[in-house]
């Protein structure tokens, strides 16, 4: 007995000792290693969340061979297999079979640093894929934010399939045996979440088809513009205009009509329209617009910039301005500096914008008097 509170002593001082330094070593990374980097004029710009979250995984992976090296160190010496061995979970509480055996199911300590090093190695694997196709990104044009993205989650999906696979062949698991044994179960689960494994199946479909990416700007339904912010595997974060983050069910984008104004060749069609009063020149009006949308630095030259005269207002001359423009997410900026520009046009040309009027014609006491008496006069010759 006593040798075994030994043992476990002996265990938990070695747990402690990796523990302490991890704390140190995290709290390195997080206060120099940038610096440290960029003293030695190492390209980090861009990637330091990346190379701080990598720096503290590999730091994990350093932790539990420290670990394993103490207990190969002193296996020869304490009998640390009988801590390594011992059943957190045994196998006897899940029964035995028809023929007297029991389950081959049991959670040691062992198996659960086993488990930690597989989570920690997978994660390693993601973040690494993360960091070379943000360098990849940088020097090769044919990956975009959204690819790049849709790679990472594509990736980061098989990784953790290949975990768990591993992770329950390493407790002692049949993989066939459990998945034969719970289709039955898979059966009802699909029936009973059909809404849930269909957004599912769309967010693969996102992530595979590439018709929204991360970084889009699209029209939903709604007439509301967002900007894709995240694709996960059930739901997608969308930022309005306003900076409000909306979380959308993925079979709706794939099932209604969104439009994404960043597919194509990136360029979107938009409109500013505005009224002149009856009487202006309707050709120097035309040029005032042509020149406020061509000087905007966000307004595409190489394309064609529009003017018509849409139509005749009971009060204005209706005209439209047509151009195309790139930075799709400010438009509401880009609009109101073309707009701000018309109108500081036509102040300098004496052309007028028009509003809606109505005239009051004010009668005074006496002409009341004048008008009532006339038109009593007339009532009683009608009545007559």
């Amino acid at each position: 007995m006593q040798e075994l509170n030994f043992e476990w002593f002996l265990f938990l001082s070695l747990l402690g000792i990796t523990l302490l330094f991890w704390l140190i070593a995290n709290r390195w990374i997080n206060k120099r290693l940038i610096s440290f980097l960029k003293k030695r004029d190492l390209l980090v710009i861009g990637r330091e969340k990346n190379i701080i979250k990598l720096a503290k995984q590999i730091l994990l992976i350093l932790c539990c061979i420290l670990l394993v090296f103490f207990e190969t160190l002193l296996s020869d010496a304490f009998s640390i297999n009988t801590i390594k061995n011992f059943e957190l979970i045994p196998s006897s509480w899940f029964g035995s079979g028809e023929d007297g055996s029991t389950s081959n199911f049991k959670l040691t300590i062992g198996s659960l640093f086993y488990l930690i090093f597989i989570v920690i190695i997978s994660r390693i694997l993601i973040t690494i894929i993360r960091i070379v196709l943000q360098r990849i990104a940088k020097t090769k044009s044919w990956i975009d934010e959204g690819g790049r993205y849709t790679i990472v989650q594509l990736s980061k999906y098989f990784i953790y399939t290949i975990a768990f696979v591993i992770a329950i062949q390493g407790l002692g698991i049949n993989i066939t045996f459990l998945i034969a044994g719970s289709a039955a179960l898979f059966v009802g689960i699909g029936f009973g979440l059909q809404s849930i494994l269909g957004d599912v199946f769309s967010g693969v479909i996102l992530l595979f088809d590439g018709s929204i990416k991360v970084g889009d700007v699209v029209e939903m339904p709604s007439e509301e513009i967002c900007k894709v912010e995240h694709i996960f595997i059930r739901t997608s974060q969308l930022k309005t205009l306003d900076g409000k983050i909306i979380i959308v069910p993925n079979s709706n984008l794939t099932k209604e009509n969104v439009i994404n104004w960043s597919i194509s060749e990136k360029v979107t069609r938009f409109h500013v329209s505005v009224g002149v009063a009856y009487g202006s020149d309707t050709q120097k009006v035309k040029d005032i617009l042509y020149q406020c949308a061509l000087k905007h630095p966000h307004v595409e030259k190489r394309r064609n910039i529009a003017v018509i005269l849409e139509d005749f207002g009971d009060y204005s001359l209706k005209f439209k301005v047509f151009f195309w423009a790139r930075k799709t997410w400010e438009i509401l900026n880009i609009k109101s500096d073309i707009r701000f520009a018309i109108d500081q046009a036509f102040r300098q040309n004496n052309i007028k914008i028009p509003y809606p009027q109505r005239d009051l014609h004010i009668v005074s006491g006496m002409k009341k008097r004048k008008y009532q008496q006339r038109y009593l006069a007339w009532f009683d010759i009608l009545n007559v």
